[in-house]
């Protein structure tokens, strides 16, 4: 009797591990993709219908022929200054992508965090000295936060 409750436990044990096996398969196939700017040049159609279907054409070739996984891993389609678009692809599929006719490149899509290097000494204020205009109290200019955003 305790031998056969034994059997079932390691048997038990084994499937479990089997089990977390899979499943940390899944989860590293569902993160290895990751976002991809898809540049194809200059604009080309002002029709976004025809935009979003030549990207969607792109996205099934490359998802071998299949329409519903190439429409989740579209994200974005750029339609204004240049073509292209965004979407979710592994490093093997932006490869590939890469090499496709019109494709000029493909890279990933990096956040980037906002800076500022000298905007202070462009509008004057440098250091912690007082800056006087005529005719305005400097009174409630304290704790003021001027920013310039330059998208490029």
């Amino acid at each position: 009797m305790a031998s056969s409750r034994n059997t079932t436990i390691t048997a038990i044990r084994i499937l479990y591990l089997l089990l977390l096996c899979v499943l940390q398969a899944q989860v590293r196939l569902c993160f290895a993709a990751q976002v991809y700017v898809v540049y194809m040049g200059s604009r080309g159609s002002d029709d976004p219908d025809e935009i979003l279907r030549q990207n969607h054409q792109i996205l099934t070739d490359i998802h071998g022929g299949s329409g519903e996984k190439a429409e989740e891993s579209h994200l974005y389609s750029y339609r204004h200054g240049f073509r292209g678009f965004a979407a979710k692809l592994t490093e093997d599929q932006a490869s590939e992508m890469a090499k496709m006719p019109g494709v000029v490149s493909v890279f990933p899509n990096e956040r980037r965090k906002l800076h500022t290097t000298h905007s202070w000494d462009f509008m004057g204020l440098v250091g912690e000295e007082t800056m006087e205009i005529p005719g305005y109290s400097t009174k409630n200019q304290v704790n003021v936060v001027i920013g310039f955003i330059d998208t490029g």
